[in-house]
């Protein structure tokens, strides 16, 4: 089925009667001031919004150039009209998440899968909702576990005296993996799997583990070694050691049918 011309203005008009009330409060030019913050008027601390904030002949404009890239290459017999409960809010969310890469670029594939007859039956409007909880660590910390759907190491550290069952909290982030991303650290990581876990999308199995092993590699990583050692010049007086639960992960159902949908 040909898409109709006027299909998208549709949707577009139909999410700007939806719209919540805020969004067309931040927008207005002549906001209130109300106070001030630290010798600042809220008005000035607020003001960025503005520029973040996209309007909906921009939203139109863009979502029109962007969805067309994906949908030329869905043969025409397969192209349809997005089901508004995706369309609708996924629009909304964009007026503010557009300046966001990783984000928008997951919602315009999301809108363009809808509009595919052969991928619409893996887009779910809870994925809407899901990518509207993200921030960019999420999503680029999601993007880097679902290279790999198969089941991952992962272990839990902590730093305890020897011969004790006393341990030194806050030590080490609750699930390590081995690896960071730049301009993030061992601890962001670790927050971003449990947000992940939250939103459904992944499993983290504490004190499961795998099979063929590999977790020595893991747990001997100079990042934890290194975090021993400062804490040891700090504490001459304990024996400490590593201690590292061994557990997995990996990307369920739901979350392998979210990385197909966004993709």
């Amino acid at each position: 089925m040909v898409i109709d011309p006027e299909s998208s203005k549709e949707i577009i008009s139909e999410a700007k009667a939806l719209a919540p009330e805020i969004y067309k409060d931040l927008a207005r030019p002549a906001l209130q001031e109300i106070g001030t913050v630290a010798g600042r008027t809220v008005k000035s601390l607020l003001a960025p919004l503005r520029g973040l904030l996209w309007g909906w002949e921009k939203i139109e404009e863009y979502v029109e150039i962007e969805v067309k890239k994906r949908i030329d290459r869905i043969p025409e017999e397969n192209r349809k009209s997005p089901d508004p409960e995706i369309a609708v809010p996924l629009i909304q969310a964009l007026t503010y998440t557009a300046q966001n890469e990783s984000l928008r670029e997951m919602y315009i594939n999301l809108l363009a899968n809808a509009m595919d007859k052969d991928k619409d039956k893996i887009v779910h409007p809870s994925f809407v909702e899901i990518i509207k909880q993200m921030n960019t660590l999420d999503a680029k910390v999601f993007e880097k576990i679902s290279q790999n759907f198969g089941y991952q190491l992962i272990v839990n550290p902590f730093i305890q005296i020897k011969n004790e069952s006393n341990f030194i909290g806050s030590a080490f982030p609750d699930w390590y993996i081995g690896w960071k991303l730049e301009g993030y650290n061992e601890f962001d990581i670790s927050a971003s799997m449990v947000r992940l876990s939250k939103f459904g999308l992944i499993e983290l199995m504490r004190n499961q583990q795998l099979e063929q092993g590999g977790y020595e590699i893991l747990k001997n990583n100079t990042y934890l070694t290194d975090t021993l050692n400062i804490f040891i010049s700090k504490n001459k007086d304990l024996e400490l050691e590593i201690v590292s639960i061994e557990s997995m992960l990996y990307v369920n159902e739901y979350g392998r049918q979210f990385k197909s949908a966004c993709k």
